[in-house]
Protein backbone atom coordinates (compact mmCIF):
# COMPACT_ATOMS: atom_id res chain seq x y z
CA UNK A 1 0.00 0.00 0.00
CA UNK A 2 1.15 3.54 -0.64
CA UNK A 3 0.93 6.23 1.93
CA UNK A 4 -2.52 7.63 1.24
CA UNK A 5 -6.02 6.25 1.44
CA UNK A 6 -8.22 7.62 -1.32
CA UNK A 7 -9.57 11.02 -0.31
CA UNK A 8 -11.99 11.66 -3.15
CA UNK A 9 -12.55 11.69 -6.88
CA UNK A 10 -10.21 13.49 -9.27
CA UNK A 11 -10.86 17.19 -9.76
CA UNK A 12 -11.54 18.05 -13.40
CA UNK A 13 -11.26 21.86 -13.42
CA UNK A 14 -7.65 22.30 -14.54
CA UNK A 15 -5.53 25.25 -15.65
CA UNK A 16 -2.90 25.42 -18.33
CA UNK A 17 0.71 24.29 -18.03
CA UNK A 18 2.00 27.84 -17.55
CA UNK A 19 0.69 31.22 -16.45
CA UNK A 20 -1.69 32.62 -19.05
CA UNK A 21 -4.01 30.87 -21.53
CA UNK A 22 -4.60 27.14 -21.45
CA UNK A 23 -2.31 24.92 -23.46
CA UNK A 24 -3.61 24.27 -27.02
CA UNK A 25 -5.32 20.93 -27.45
CA UNK A 26 -7.30 20.95 -24.18
CA UNK A 27 -7.35 17.73 -22.20
CA UNK A 28 -5.61 17.15 -18.93
CA UNK A 29 -7.14 14.53 -16.72
CA UNK A 30 -4.42 14.91 -14.12
CA UNK A 31 -2.63 17.84 -12.51
CA UNK A 32 1.09 17.65 -11.71
CA UNK A 33 2.79 20.25 -9.52
CA UNK A 34 6.56 20.66 -9.80
CA UNK A 35 8.16 21.78 -6.54
CA UNK A 36 11.79 22.20 -5.54
CA UNK A 37 13.13 22.66 -2.00
CA UNK A 38 16.11 24.29 -0.29
CA UNK A 39 16.91 27.14 -2.63
CA UNK A 40 18.55 29.43 -3.16
CA UNK A 41 21.66 27.30 -3.54
CA UNK A 42 23.85 25.72 -6.17
CA UNK A 43 21.51 24.33 -8.78
CA UNK A 44 18.92 27.08 -8.42
CA UNK A 45 20.19 28.88 -11.54
CA UNK A 46 19.75 25.72 -13.62
CA UNK A 47 16.25 25.12 -12.22
CA UNK A 48 15.40 28.74 -12.99
CA UNK A 49 16.63 28.52 -16.58
CA UNK A 50 14.98 25.11 -17.19
CA UNK A 51 11.63 26.56 -16.14
CA UNK A 52 12.08 29.66 -18.30
CA UNK A 53 13.05 27.61 -21.34
CA UNK A 54 10.14 25.18 -21.05
CA UNK A 55 7.62 27.80 -19.84
CA UNK A 56 6.08 25.70 -17.07
CA UNK A 57 5.13 26.60 -13.49
CA UNK A 58 7.27 25.58 -10.53
CA UNK A 59 6.96 26.31 -6.81
CA UNK A 60 10.30 26.98 -5.10
CA UNK A 61 10.31 26.36 -1.33
CA UNK A 62 13.00 28.70 -0.04
CA UNK A 63 15.26 28.67 3.04
CA UNK A 64 16.15 32.18 4.18
CA UNK A 65 19.46 31.17 5.73
CA UNK A 66 20.64 29.97 2.31
CA UNK A 67 20.12 33.42 0.81
CA UNK A 68 22.93 35.12 2.75
CA UNK A 69 25.91 34.48 0.38
CA UNK A 70 26.08 37.09 -2.39
CA UNK A 71 26.00 34.47 -5.16
CA UNK A 72 22.93 32.81 -3.69
CA UNK A 73 21.23 36.22 -3.48
CA UNK A 74 21.65 36.38 -7.25
CA UNK A 75 19.94 32.99 -7.55
CA UNK A 76 17.08 34.31 -5.42
CA UNK A 77 16.69 37.34 -7.65
CA UNK A 78 16.55 35.02 -10.65
CA UNK A 79 13.60 33.23 -9.08
CA UNK A 80 11.92 36.53 -8.18
CA UNK A 81 12.08 37.73 -11.78
CA UNK A 82 10.85 34.44 -13.24
CA UNK A 83 7.12 34.69 -14.12
CA UNK A 84 6.77 30.90 -13.94
CA UNK A 85 8.07 30.54 -10.37
CA UNK A 86 5.96 30.83 -7.21
CA UNK A 87 8.00 31.48 -4.06
CA UNK A 88 7.03 29.52 -0.94
CA UNK A 89 8.21 29.06 2.65
CA UNK A 90 10.51 26.22 3.74
CA UNK A 91 11.56 27.86 7.07
CA UNK A 92 14.49 30.17 7.74
CA UNK A 93 16.85 27.61 9.29
CA UNK A 94 15.72 24.27 7.82
CA UNK A 95 15.75 23.11 11.47
CA UNK A 96 19.55 23.46 11.42
CA UNK A 97 19.49 19.75 10.64
CA UNK A 98 18.13 18.83 14.11
CA UNK A 99 14.60 17.80 13.25
CA UNK A 100 13.46 16.05 16.42
CA UNK A 101 14.46 18.96 18.65
CA UNK A 102 13.02 21.46 16.17
CA UNK A 103 9.55 19.92 16.25
CA UNK A 104 9.48 19.62 20.05
CA UNK A 105 8.89 23.39 20.11
CA UNK A 106 6.01 24.26 17.76
CA UNK A 107 6.08 27.94 18.69
CA UNK A 108 9.71 28.13 17.55
CA UNK A 109 8.75 26.51 14.25
CA UNK A 110 6.11 29.17 13.72
CA UNK A 111 8.62 31.91 14.56
CA UNK A 112 11.11 30.37 12.13
CA UNK A 113 8.54 30.40 9.32
CA UNK A 114 7.50 33.95 10.12
CA UNK A 115 11.13 35.07 10.12
CA UNK A 116 11.58 33.48 6.70
CA UNK A 117 8.40 35.05 5.34
CA UNK A 118 9.54 38.52 6.38
CA UNK A 119 13.20 38.08 5.41
CA UNK A 120 12.37 36.91 1.89
CA UNK A 121 9.23 39.00 1.41
CA UNK A 122 7.06 35.97 0.69
CA UNK A 123 3.49 36.83 -0.21
CA UNK A 124 1.93 33.38 -0.62
CA UNK A 125 1.12 31.49 2.59
CA UNK A 126 2.39 28.25 1.09
CA UNK A 127 4.69 26.19 3.30
CA UNK A 128 6.53 22.90 3.52
CA UNK A 129 8.04 21.63 6.74
CA UNK A 130 11.77 20.89 6.65
CA UNK A 131 12.41 17.16 6.70
CA UNK A 132 8.74 16.21 7.24
CA UNK A 133 5.97 15.11 4.88
CA UNK A 134 2.99 16.92 6.40
CA UNK A 135 -0.14 18.36 4.81
CA UNK A 136 -2.63 20.89 6.15
CA UNK A 137 -5.24 21.93 3.60
CA UNK A 138 -8.53 23.06 5.06
CA UNK A 139 -9.93 20.21 7.13
CA UNK A 140 -7.58 17.66 5.59
CA UNK A 141 -4.41 16.65 7.38
CA UNK A 142 -1.67 14.06 7.00
CA UNK A 143 1.62 13.48 8.85
CA UNK A 144 4.09 10.84 7.77
CA UNK A 145 5.88 11.53 11.07
CA UNK A 146 3.67 12.54 13.98
CA UNK A 147 6.51 14.42 15.65
CA UNK A 148 5.63 17.38 13.41
CA UNK A 149 1.86 17.29 14.02
CA UNK A 150 1.66 20.05 16.64
CA UNK A 151 3.88 22.39 14.63
CA UNK A 152 1.88 21.74 11.46
CA UNK A 153 -1.38 22.44 13.31
CA UNK A 154 0.00 25.71 14.68
CA UNK A 155 1.19 26.89 11.27
CA UNK A 156 -2.21 26.03 9.76
CA UNK A 157 -3.93 27.98 12.54
CA UNK A 158 -1.88 31.01 11.46
CA UNK A 159 -2.97 30.76 7.84
CA UNK A 160 -0.36 28.53 6.24
CA UNK A 161 -1.33 25.97 3.63
CA UNK A 162 1.17 23.16 4.19
CA UNK A 163 2.22 20.79 1.43
CA UNK A 164 4.02 17.49 1.67
CA UNK A 165 4.65 15.49 -1.46
CA UNK A 166 3.27 12.49 -3.34
CA UNK A 167 6.48 11.52 -5.12
CA UNK A 168 10.08 12.49 -4.46
CA UNK A 169 12.87 12.56 -7.01
CA UNK A 170 15.69 11.63 -4.66
CA UNK A 171 19.40 12.36 -4.90
CA UNK A 172 22.72 10.97 -3.76
CA UNK A 173 24.89 12.66 -1.12
CA UNK A 174 26.77 14.27 -4.00
CA UNK A 175 23.52 15.84 -5.20
CA UNK A 176 23.29 13.63 -8.30
CA UNK A 177 19.66 12.78 -9.14
CA UNK A 178 18.78 9.12 -8.54
CA UNK A 179 16.70 7.81 -11.40
CA UNK A 180 16.09 9.12 -14.88
CA UNK A 181 13.41 11.49 -16.09
CA UNK A 182 11.63 8.55 -17.73
CA UNK A 183 11.59 6.59 -14.47
CA UNK A 184 10.18 9.49 -12.47
CA UNK A 185 7.56 10.12 -15.14
CA UNK A 186 6.46 6.46 -15.08
CA UNK A 187 6.20 6.49 -11.28
CA UNK A 188 4.11 9.66 -11.38
CA UNK A 189 1.71 8.22 -13.94
CA UNK A 190 1.40 4.99 -11.95
CA UNK A 191 0.45 6.89 -8.79
CA UNK A 192 -2.01 9.07 -10.66
CA UNK A 193 -3.68 6.10 -12.31
CA UNK A 194 -3.95 4.28 -8.97
CA UNK A 195 -5.09 7.39 -7.07
CA UNK A 196 -2.11 7.02 -4.73
CA UNK A 197 -1.90 10.74 -4.00
CA UNK A 198 -3.13 13.05 -1.26
CA UNK A 199 -5.81 14.36 -3.60
CA UNK A 200 -6.77 11.93 -6.38
CA UNK A 201 -5.96 13.36 -9.77
CA UNK A 202 -3.32 15.71 -8.34
CA UNK A 203 0.35 14.82 -7.82
CA UNK A 204 2.95 16.96 -6.05
CA UNK A 205 6.50 16.14 -7.11
CA UNK A 206 9.31 17.02 -4.71
CA UNK A 207 12.78 17.83 -6.01
CA UNK A 208 15.73 19.71 -4.51
CA UNK A 209 17.71 22.56 -6.02
CA UNK A 210 21.01 20.90 -5.15
CA UNK A 211 20.16 18.07 -7.56
CA UNK A 212 20.59 20.32 -10.56
CA UNK A 213 24.09 21.71 -10.16
CA UNK A 214 25.30 20.47 -13.54
CA UNK A 215 24.21 21.04 -17.12
CA UNK A 216 23.52 17.31 -17.47
CA UNK A 217 21.16 17.37 -14.48
CA UNK A 218 19.41 20.45 -15.88
CA UNK A 219 18.81 18.62 -19.16
CA UNK A 220 17.38 15.65 -17.24
CA UNK A 221 14.96 18.05 -15.53
CA UNK A 222 13.96 19.48 -18.91
CA UNK A 223 13.43 15.93 -20.20
CA UNK A 224 11.03 15.24 -17.33
CA UNK A 225 9.19 18.50 -17.92
CA UNK A 226 8.73 17.70 -21.59
CA UNK A 227 7.44 14.20 -20.81
CA UNK A 228 4.72 15.77 -18.68
CA UNK A 229 4.13 18.65 -21.07
CA UNK A 230 3.63 16.33 -24.05
CA UNK A 231 1.32 13.97 -22.16
CA UNK A 232 -2.33 14.71 -23.12
CA UNK A 233 -3.49 13.42 -19.73
CA UNK A 234 -1.37 15.87 -17.73
CA UNK A 235 -1.49 19.58 -16.98
CA UNK A 236 1.42 21.20 -15.16
CA UNK A 237 0.10 23.70 -12.63
CA UNK A 238 1.35 26.12 -10.02
CA UNK A 239 0.93 24.91 -6.44
CA UNK A 240 -1.14 27.95 -5.52
CA UNK A 241 -3.85 26.43 -7.75
CA UNK A 242 -3.95 23.17 -5.77
CA UNK A 243 -7.52 22.40 -4.52
CA UNK A 244 -8.18 24.03 -1.17
CA UNK A 245 -10.76 21.40 -0.20
CA UNK A 246 -11.70 17.84 -1.06
CA UNK A 247 -13.37 17.27 -4.44
CA UNK A 248 -17.19 17.58 -4.35
CA UNK A 249 -19.47 14.71 -3.33
CA UNK A 250 -16.67 12.95 -1.47
CA UNK A 251 -15.67 13.19 2.17
CA UNK A 252 -11.98 13.68 2.96
CA UNK A 253 -11.04 11.64 6.01
CA UNK A 254 -8.17 11.78 8.45
CA UNK A 255 -6.84 8.27 8.28
CA UNK A 256 -3.66 6.60 9.41
CA UNK A 257 -2.27 5.21 6.16
CA UNK A 258 -0.01 2.21 5.93
CA UNK A 259 3.38 3.31 4.68
CA UNK A 260 5.66 1.53 2.30
CA UNK A 261 9.22 0.90 3.53
CA UNK A 262 11.24 4.10 3.36
CA UNK A 263 14.86 4.83 2.57
CA UNK A 264 16.84 7.96 3.51
CA UNK A 265 17.48 10.67 0.95
CA UNK A 266 20.43 12.16 2.72
CA UNK A 267 18.75 15.35 4.00
CA UNK A 268 16.41 14.02 6.66
CA UNK A 269 13.50 13.19 4.38
CA UNK A 270 12.25 9.82 3.19
CA UNK A 271 10.67 8.46 0.07
CA UNK A 272 8.43 5.42 -0.53
CA UNK A 273 9.85 2.38 -2.26
CA UNK A 274 9.20 2.51 -6.01
CA UNK A 275 5.55 1.44 -6.48
CA UNK A 276 6.39 -0.06 -9.88
CA UNK A 277 8.23 -2.84 -8.09
CA UNK A 278 4.89 -4.02 -6.76
CA UNK A 279 2.84 -3.54 -9.94
CA UNK A 280 1.81 -6.60 -11.93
Amino acid sequence: MLKYAALGAAALCLDGCAPGPSRPGGGGRYSVYLTSDDGPMRGSAYVDSAVRETRVPLTAFLVGKHATPRLFQAYLQGYRSNPYVTLANHSYTHANGHYLDYYRHPERVLADFEKNRKALGLHEMLGRLPGRDSWRLGSRAYDADRSASAAADLLAAHGYRLFGWDLEWTHAQSGRPIGTAEEIYRRAKYQLHKAHTFTPGHLVLLMHDQMFGTLHAKEELKDLIMLFKNDPEVRLRSLDAYPRSAPPHKVATRQTPRLMPAKPTGIGETTPVDPLRFAH
